[in-house]
């Protein structure tokens, strides 16, 4: 089962899309401890139900928390803890596929040559690999586009790949 190293972001957006679950189900998906801490706390889970369905999948097993352990390194970029962490627990575990929506994870990850993937592609995925109905999938990628840190532009990209997958067309090269 293919593995992904996922951040606090990409966690919270996915649930509340409804699509962590499915996540789950397809992927081996391991946490370090910050995340946690950051989406799964008892506060948390009394405020939010999303983390309530977090720290249910963690209890459960379908989301693995994995200790870090001394594996750290310097990084050069400045990160918040659980990005930190997530992105050094992926090249840790290596063969590994980073989930987040971080800028500065996202610059860490292709600077450490790290395979990466945003939230709006993992829409796109689940469609692609038949986990979720088209309608599904735009809504969710709609509602990244209210709830996320996401330009219009890519969730225009995101709908646009979302129509090609539907239509057959996968052309991954973009004019220039």
């Amino acid at each position: 089962m293919p593995r992904i190293v996922a951040d606090s972001s990409s966690l919270i957006l996915l649930a509340k899309c409804g699509l962590l679950e499915i996540l789950c189900d397809l992927f081996e998906v391991v946490v370090p401890s910050a995340v946690v801490a950051e989406v799964a706390s008892e506060n948390l889970i009394r405020k939010y139900p999303d983390a309530a369905m977090i720290s249910d999948l963690i209890s459960k097993g379908a989301i693995k928390v994995q200790s870090l352990g001394s594996a750290r390194f310097s990084l050069p970029i400045s990160l918040d803890q659980g990005e930190e962490e997530a992105l050094l627990l992926a090249v840790k575990l290596g063969r590994s596929l980073f989930a987040t929506d971080d800028g500065k994870a996202i610059k860490a990850a292709r600077f450490l040559r790290l395979p990466f993937i945003v939230t709006p592609k993992i829409v796109i995925e689940l469609f692609r690999l038949k986990r979720i109905s088209f309608k599904k999938a735009q809504w969710a990628l709609e509602k990244l586009g209210k709830i996320g840190r996401y330009s219009p532009e890519i969730i225009a990209d995101a709908l646009v790949s979302l129509m090609e997958e539907k239509d057959g067309k996968t052309d991954n090269h973009k004019d220039t």
